[in-house]
């Protein structure tokens, strides 16, 4: 059976919402200050997966960036997606990268030999 690929793309401003309450969930606490966007730093194809860079903008009007590593990110963007209820499947490989200096999961299923799923979950993305 071959294997499948899909891409989840999100712009800046979903990017910098999953942030958010990412932070909001886990008791991280942000500046004060009017979230502008979210984007990767590298993430090239191929190499280490993005780091996040969040930029706020407080009331002293100098902007505020807060960087998050690629496991906070992929979390982010998974619950941004849980609550959206974009279809997520269990048994695939979730791998974060950057597409035209956006955030992208790309989903993989890599069925084996007898058809079953190889369960790789989160493998790359996370450095387990």
């Amino acid at each position: 059976m071959p294997a499948e690929f899909r891409f989840i793309v999100f712009t800046p401003h979903e990017a910098a919402q999953a942030l958010v309450k990412f932070c909001q969930k886990s008791g991280r606490r942000l500046p004060m200050g009017t979230v502008v966007r979210a984007e990767p730093v590298g993430g090239v194809a191929g190499e280490q997966p993005p780091t996040g860079l969040l930029r706020l903008l407080p009331d002293s009007g100098e902007e505020v960036k807060v960087k998050f590593e690629p496991q906070e990110v992929v979390s982010a963007l998974l619950l941004f997606a849980l609550d959206r209820k974009i279809p997520m499947p269990r048994d695939s490989e979730k791998v974060l990268e950057s597409i035209r200096n956006r955030f992208a999961l790309r989903i993989g299923y890599y069925p084996l030999e007898d058809g079953a799923a190889g369960k790789t979950a989160i493998a790359k993305a996370t450095g387990k």
